[in-house]
């Protein structure tokens, strides 16, 4: 029985370990250069192309390179809810086409005039898509 219950014991913490490995992590990126609330409620509100700008100017240096790996950004827009959100995903030009397998994008959310309201990161480098 010894040897039975120490199985049992090893099986449940490889369990509750590989479970804790797997579980979902949320992740937002804060602070003035990643997400910023500097513009006063009073401020002219953006427009689409005010909302990319607004989301090139936060992202990470090189985010949409070119690199090596990355030749640019895609934006995804949204206006719902008086908010923008602002889908940015990395893209490698292979003879012409905008291929995003296995690379980065990122998400940031904004108010009407250009507050970051939340910038949440998505897959890292080398991930499927």
């Amino acid at each position: 029985m010894k040897g039975d219950a120490r199985i049992c014991a090893v099986l449940f913490a490889g369990g509750v370990a590989s479970g804790a490995v797997a579980g979902p992590v949320d992740v937002y990126l804060n602070g003035p250069a990643l997400c910023p609330h500097d513009r006063p409620a009073s401020a002219s509100r953006i427009d689409e192309a005010g909302a990319i700008a607004r989301t090139r100017a936060v992202l990470p240096k090189d985010f949409c390179g070119p690199t090596v790996f990355v030749s640019g950004c895609t934006f995804n827009v949204e206006n719902e809810y008086d908010s923008w959100r602002v889908y940015a995903h990395q893209y490698k030009d292979i003879a012409g086409r905008k291929e995003k397998g296995g690379l980065a994008h990122t998400y940031l959310i904004l108010d009407a005039v250009g507050n970051c309201l939340a910038h949440i990161p998505g897959t890292e480098f080398g991930a499927l898509q």
